[in-house]
């Protein structure tokens, strides 16, 4: 058996893969064509061959032979079409080169990318979140956003994605919205205590700290085991019962007497934590 492989322009394929195989047999075997496209095979049984031809960049194709024994078959001439390209390389390919582009700074032109992108590919709904991340890192923080939500209108369960909005939301100034977003997840979808504990931070930094407090709650009733949730409860309640106590004795010592406890916990948890000293100081302070 033999043949010559060429594309679609004649030009001879060189390196293609001719695979064959006998279905009633013991199996086949395979060979590859030379610089002028050609390529034979001796010792062929009797029987129906399956001929594959592989090339990568080509669409495969297969020809079925019959073989009589000692009668060979007629020289082969196979034209292999050009593969259509796979989408999913193309994109990746296009992100990878914005992902570079943000990397030196260079926001307009991955924007650029990324909008050519979702112009040809309307369905790839998950180019939304490295554009929200090149939104980031230029600071245009509300673009960011948009972006995120859009992500999530596409993938409402996605609770990483939720979490990151929500978080982001609260700490650029929009409070109201990231927290009823978080909110809206369920507390049993939360992996890591860290993500409750840095939107309580987020909060406290913003002047919010009764805010704050839902959140490290949040945190320590899903994750009982987490000392730094412990850490921020307390001073967070302490901070506020210093502010109240003199309008409201009983709920700032309330306050302070329940932060006092979140701190003597933490320091029993995490005796070495680099927290630990600030904890300590606060606790002897309020002797």
């Amino acid at each position: 058996m033999a043949g010559r492989v060429s594309d679609e322009s004649g030009k001879a394929l060189e390196g293609v893969t001719v695979r064959l195989f006998l279905p009633s047999g013991n199996g086949g075997f395979e060979v590859k064509t030379g610089r002028k496209g050609d390529w034979s095979a001796g010792g062929i049984a009797s029987g129906a061959w399956q001929v594959d031809f592989i090339k990568e960049g080509y669409e495969t194709r297969r020809v079925t032979v019959d073989v009589e024994q000692m009668s060979p078959a007629p020289p082969m001439d196979i034209v292999l079409k050009k593969a259509a390209p796979d989408p999913n390389q193309i994109v990746a390919g296009e992100l990878k080169k914005a992902a570079g582009l943000v990397a030196e700074k260079k926001f307009a032109e991955a924007q650029e990318i990324y909008a050519g992108l979702l112009a040809k590919y309307p369905q790839a709904y998950q180019i939304e979140l490295p554009i929200a991340r090149a939104y980031h890192a230029e600071g245009a923080y509300d673009k960011e956003i948009e972006h995120l939500k859009k992500y999530i209108e596409k993938e409402p369960n996605n609770i990483e994605v939720k979490l990151l909005t929500g978080a982001e939301m609260i700490q650029k100034g929009n409070p109201e919205e990231g927290k009823a977003l978080l909110a809206s997840i369920d507390d049993a979808a939360v992996k890591e205590p860290a993500v409750f504990v840095n939107v309580g931070i987020n909060l406290v930094n913003q002047g919010k700290p009764k805010d704050a407090l839902l959140f490290f709650e949040k945190a320590i009733n899903r994750f009982p085991d987490s000392p730094d949730a412990y850490y921020y409860r307390g001073i967070t309640d302490i901070q506020l019962g210093s502010t109240i106590r003199p309008d409201n004795q009983a709920e700032g010592d309330r306050l302070l007497a329940a932060g006092k406890a979140d701190l003597q916990k933490f320091l029993q948890m995490a005796p070495n934590a680099p927290e630990a000293p600030a904890a300590q100081k606060i606790l002897e302070a309020l002797k």
